[in-house]
């Protein structure tokens, strides 16, 4: 099974891509990522001048054991553009089957620095070149990141800037934030600039809680906080959208970002367009070694599904997605319960009861649903412990599901 894709005409091994972050902040953590199997890298993003980040950076969002959701409030790379441009010629000379990506910012105003930074990049010999138009903290403030990816005229402004540098050949992908009213929007105009592909999104600006102990927002830094970029898995809904949206117009190849932690998550973006996915937040948590994870579950959904590639089902759920205005109101489902599956719980009732239309009643043990009262909403699908719950077409007869009538 071939998990190979191409985008813009550069080849990948599989789908993998390690996002700008902390798992690319030098070329030897990226070495030892591409000699785990990662088929590319987005190096940390560079400015002429760089940063010095915060300590007590990084907060977290927990159900349980688990993380959730994550925030950071780390700013762009540590190292000079030099320094960066000598380990790119190493990564490549050391690699040349892996995709180095570029990763540049200046500010909204300025030429020089994208010129620069860029040319930079592609002289040390980066497959691709992506324009950080949308970090959520510290740089919009300074007039660069997100106040670029908010504003069509701004980002338009800069892609014209660096297509009409006639030495710069490199294909160039601006990154773009969901924290905008119209991320198509934003494509559209960097798309008539020129942009060659675009990517979704970055983190998305937030305040991940206060501390009930100390009373503090979280994270804080000598007492204080500012609002962060969210990432994680409570993330990937809204890079869904904004993925969905961008295939659909301008689009320009997309290489999706946001909530990929698993090879199941791969698999929801190809399907909506994206034949790369990039990987930060996961990496952070589990090491370069979840690629290998990763790489068996895409497998098995799509030995599931007979695809041979993941281009056999590239945007293929992507024909299923349009307007509100466009779903049919006439549609209709009710909720049948699995005897076999169901705990007696009464979860289902609870939330029917107080949030749907009071259609599930306990006998004994098993839930049971009336479909004359039945909404057809799925909030008891939604909230079953065990996935007893199934919804199907009102006017056809389950398949597989053993019930008693009500």
């Amino acid at each position: 099974m071939d998990l190979a894709v191409t985008y813009l005409k550069k080849r990948f091994e599989n789908p993998f891509v390690l996002a700008s972050g902390p798992p690319t902040a030098n070329a030897d953590m990226i070495a030892r990522a591409f000699e785990a199997g990662w088929a590319g890298a987005v190096i940390k993003t560079l400015i002429l001048e760089p940063v010095r980040n915060l300590h007590n950076r990084f907060a977290s969002l927990r159900a349980g054991p688990e993380i959730i959701g994550f925030e950071n409030i780390e700013l762009l790379s540590e190292r000079s553009p030099d320094a960066w441009f000598r380990d790119i010629r190493r990564l490549k000379s050391g690699f040349p089957g892996k995709q180095v990506i570029g990763s540049i910012m200046g500010d909204a105003l300025h030429p020089g620095p994208w010129l620069e930074l860029a040319l930079g990049c592609q002289d040390a010999g980066c497959d691709l070149v992506e324009l950080n138009f949308s970090c959520p903290h510290g740089c919009p403030e300074k007039g660069g990141g997100a106040v670029i990816g908010q504003n069509a005229d701004y980002a338009g402004t800069i892609m014209a800037w660096l297509r009409n540098e006639r030495r710069l050949t490199v294909p160039l992908i601006p990154k773009l934030t969901a924290a905008t009213a119209d991320i198509a929007g934003i494509g559209r105009a960097v798309a008539a600039a020129g942009a060659d592909g675009l990517c979704a999104i970055n983190t998305f600006p937030s305040i991940m809680g206060v501390d009930l102990q100390t009373l503090l927002p979280r994270p804080a830094v000598a007492g204080r906080t500012a609002a962060g970029g969210y990432s994680g898995p409570g993330l990937k809904p809204i890079a869904l959208r904004c993925v969905s949206d961008l295939v659909k117009q301008p689009g320009l190849p997309v290489m999706a970002c946001g909530g990929v932690s698993s090879g199941m998550d791969a698999a929801e973006f190809i399907l909506l367009g994206a034949p790369i996915v990039q990987v930060c937040t996961a990496v952070m948590l589990n090491g370069y070694a979840l690629l290998e994870r990763m790489k068996t579950e895409l497998r098995e959904f799509m030995s599931a599904h007979g695809f041979a590639a993941p281009g056999d089902f590239l945007g293929r759920a992507n024909r299923c997605v349009g307007a509100f205005s466009e779903l049919d109101p006439a549609y209709r489902v009710t909720g049948v319960v699995d005897e076999a599956k169901c705990n007696g719980c009464g979860l289902c009732a609870v939330s029917c009861r107080d949030a749907a239309s009071q259609a599930i009643a306990m006998a004994g043990r098993l839930a049971r649903i009336d479909a004359g009262k039945c909404c057809g909403c799925s909030l008891c699908a939604q909230v079953c412990p065990p996935q007893a719950i199934k919804m199907v077409r009102a006017d056809r007869p389950p398949a597989g599901v053993r019930q008693s009538p009500p």
